[in-house]
């Protein structure tokens, strides 16, 4: 197992209230967390951290980028949590967006953590159900999601239909198309063979599960059986994409969020 450094981003001194760990989705690294929901929840007294997993952002592993799996991912999770526990003293609740929240219940599962909420979530049984949504009713957008895998940029209207809402400005949705990079494809299929192991968080921790109405990549009724696999029941968000923590009404899913996190408190 190489020993690899990885990039863990932070904003808000350590205090009473509980550190939150961001974990990022598929295609992207830890900046995704930095232009909103960090500085928002740092401001409401949680000290926030985001990892950049193996071969994302400035984390070391880019040149194995295609090998790593998703158990390499909890790795890495499992290394920023304990550095979280080192400077504050207490463990991290994990905020994870789609791929990272399937890494993060692969994480609980082993591990109890202080709480999950999972964003817009790659389900536990993994990408099929999505793939087949996305066949079904986009079948242009899945072909654009399998171009840009092989290193090819979706179009920005392409990119925008994936991933955000109409009202992102254009300049915006440029920068972030710049910052997108390529994902693990032995992650990719990790996550699309089919599941086995059905367990839970272990120490069944707090979970929390959000989606939006309008996701075109993890509709609506994968994010219900998702919540509903906890006993839970989903928050969903209308008018906002999948990326909803860059997407222009950031602050409503953040504050559905922090309502849910006051309650710990």
């Amino acid at each position: 197992m190489p020993n690899l450094s990885l990039e863990i981003i932070s904003v808000g001194l350590p205090g009473t209230r509980r550190p939150l760990l961001f974990i990022h989705g598929a295609y992207a690294a830890a900046w995704c967390w930095q232009p909103h929901w960090m500085p928002y929840f740092a401001e409401l007294g949680h000290p926030s951290y985001a990892v950049s997993l193996r071969g994302h952002g400035l984390s070391d592993g880019h040149r194995d980028i295609g090998a790593w799996r998703i158990d390499d991912y909890v790795e890495d999770v499992r290394k920023a949590v304990a550095a979280i526990l080192a400077e504050t003293g207490q463990y991290p609740m994990l905020v994870a967006h789609s791929m990272g929240a399937f890494v993060a219940l692969q994480y609980a599962r082993a591990t109890p953590c202080a709480g999950l909420a999972l964003i817009a979530p790659v389900p536990p049984e993994g990408l099929v159900g999505s793939t087949l949504h996305l066949l079904w009713h986009q079948p242009q957008l899945l072909w654009e999601l399998n171009l840009a895998q092989t290193g090819l940029p979706p179009r920005l209207d392409n990119l925008r239909a994936l991933l955000f809402s109409p009202e992102l400005a254009e300049d915006v949705l440029m920068e972030y198309a710049r910052l997108f990079q390529h994902e693990s494809d032995r992650a990719l299929i990790d996550m699309s063979m089919p599941q086995f192991d059905y367990s839970s968080a272990k120490g069944n921790p707090p979970v929390f599960v959000m989606g939006s109405q309008n996701d075109v990549l993890i509709p609506p009724h994968l994010v219900h059986s998702t919540a509903q696999f906890f006993g839970e029941r989903a928050q969903m968000v209308k008018g906002i994409g999948h990326v909803m923590m860059l997407d222009a009404e950031w602050r409503t899913p953040a504050g559905l969020l922090a309502s849910w996190l006051d309650e710990f408190e």
